[in-house]
């Protein structure tokens, strides 16, 4: 089972990526959220690939960074040790009745338990340090 098996609405985001779901390997973590209402956490992600076949506005005006927003409901615990300008993350998702996230890099670690994730954004925009398109593989090499 695959992390985005675990969101309530997996919907728009299989929508635009297809059957390749989007790995939380090298993710840019932009910001985390708190609020004591839920509670809820919630993530502001860059994922780190770009679907094959994006949204027609999205190709019009050449972006290459899909973001999205996890919001995690039901929070009961939350570990957060580290920080940074410029954190590049792996995240993981887990359910054994409850969801568990970790997340880690060599500057930030962070654990929490919640009983929900929900995409609750999906947007993109241009990131000029990044290849306007991603160049795939013909298949024809090693």
């Amino acid at each position: 089972m695959g992390w985005l098996d675990l969101v309530t609405n997996p919907q728009g985001l299989r929508e635009i990526f297809g059957a390749e779901t989007p790995p939380l390997v090298g993710v840019g973590l932009h910001g985390v959220e708190i609020d004591r209402e839920g509670p809820t956490l919630r993530l502001r992600l860059d994922l780190p690939t770009y679907p094959s076949n994006p949204p027609v506005k999205w190709r019009r005006n050449g972006y290459n960074v899909v973001q999205v927003e996890l919001l995690l409901g039901g929070v009961s615990d939350i570990s957060i040790r580290g920080v940074s300008v410029n954190m590049l993350v792996d995240v993981d998702i887990k359910s054994d009745g409850r969801l568990a996230l970790k997340i880690s890099s060599p500057t930030l670690n962070m654990i929490a338990m919640a009983t929900s994730v929900t995409v609750s954004k999906i947007d993109a925009y241009l990131d000029g340090g990044r290849d306007l398109w991603p160049v795939k593989d013909s298949g024809g090499g090693n």
